[in-house]
């Protein structure tokens, strides 16, 4: 994933809250590439990329040791994702929900369920650098920072 940026570019994952259909992803690609084409911090264009993956989320990456994300930069593509929200009615947002993975199975649920799980991993929002994403992301949910 992201093989042609720096391990230590920033990423942001915003998940939505419900799987995304076909249509859905080839609208999100679309747009998400357009906005990453154009996105700039203090009129430096910034290196990055996007994907949406598994049909549930989508993941925006920055390699600052190019040029780096701004509050500014970093505001404009919060304000795109939540645009792309309204417009599918899918929220992106909602932090109080987790993804949780065993196997191929997915499950959404409430943090508060999460020790019900023990047994499942869970993608963990908390990450912040592409090495992270890489190594971090999908964890147990027993060494997760919700228990």
């Amino acid at each position: 994933m992201f093989q042609h940026l720096n391990e230590n570019s920033r990423v942001w994952i915003y998940q939505s809250d419900r799987i995304l259909k076909e249509a859905e992803i080839l609208f999100l690609n679309s747009e998400l590439k357009a906005f990453v084409a154009q996105w700039a911090a203090h009129g430096n264009q910034l290196f990055g990329d996007h994907l949406v993956y598994e049909n549930r989320f989508i993941i925006l990456c920055v390699d600052e040791s190019q040029s780096n994300a701004s509050g500014c930069s970093i505001d404009a593509s919060v304000r795109f994702v939540k645009e792309l929200g309204k417009e599918l009615s899918i929220d992106f947002f909602n932090r109080m929900n987790v993804y949780l993975k065993k196997n191929n199975d997915f499950k959404y649920i409430h943090i508060s369920e999460i020790k019900d799980f023990s047994e499942w991993n869970v993608f963990n929002p908390m990450v912040v650098s592409l090495k992270e994403l890489r190594d971090q992301w999908l964890i147990p949910v027993s060494t997760s920072p919700f228990l």
